[in-house]
């Protein structure tokens, strides 16, 4: 499945990153963390450690990953998954919502639309499917949960993950 968004930058083609393009997801995203370190925010650090591959390998192999391309050039990154245990803990298998997961634009086409327009198509997918919109983000990052509120997601409560991470909830219907 592929499909097409229009942004500041033209039109984009979104669609399933393949096995080979692992490396492509996880470059757009450690873009992202090494941008979001320089500001001080660790939310992505594991992105920029050996694990980091393991972060993007199973989403890639299971077909939830997605590329947005500009031409032929990998531009940002978003993953669509249908469950969502561990930051939703029971809820998060109910089977009632998709879950939004590693929306990462590369930084030399950020402010273009890129994220939102990905966004946006993310939710009409889900809803096409008759589910609600959920996702997680990290607690303590004000911009990014002001962002998804600005999206209209209503705030669902802040848990802390096994590793110590706090996030924030977020749903959509």
């Amino acid at each position: 499945m592929s499909s097409t968004i229009q942004t500041q930058l033209g039109s984009l083609t979104l669609r399933k990153a393949g096995p080979s393009e692992k490396a492509l997801v996880l470059g757009i995203k450690q873009d992202a963390a090494r941008w979001l370190e320089a500001k001080g925010i660790h939310q992505w650090a594991g992105i920029l450690m050996a694990q980091g591959e393991d972060f993007v390998h199973k989403p890639v192999q299971e077909g939830e990953a997605y590329l947005a391309l500009k031409d032929d050039t990998p531009v940002g990154t978003i993953t669509l998954t249908w469950e969502d245990k561990v930051s939703w803990g029971e809820k998060g298998g109910d089977q009632k919502a998709g879950y939004l997961h590693g929306l990462a634009v590369l930084r030399k086409y950020a402010g273009k639309g890129i994220g939102k327009q990905m966004l946006e198509w993310a939710i009409e997918v889900i809803r096409a499917k008759g589910k609600i919109v959920r996702l997680d983000c990290m607690a303590e990052n004000p911009r990014i949960n002001r962002y998804y509120t600005d999206m209209a997601f209503e705030p669902k409560g802040q848990t802390t993950l096994a590793s110590g991470f706090k996030v924030s909830l977020y749903e959509k219907k």
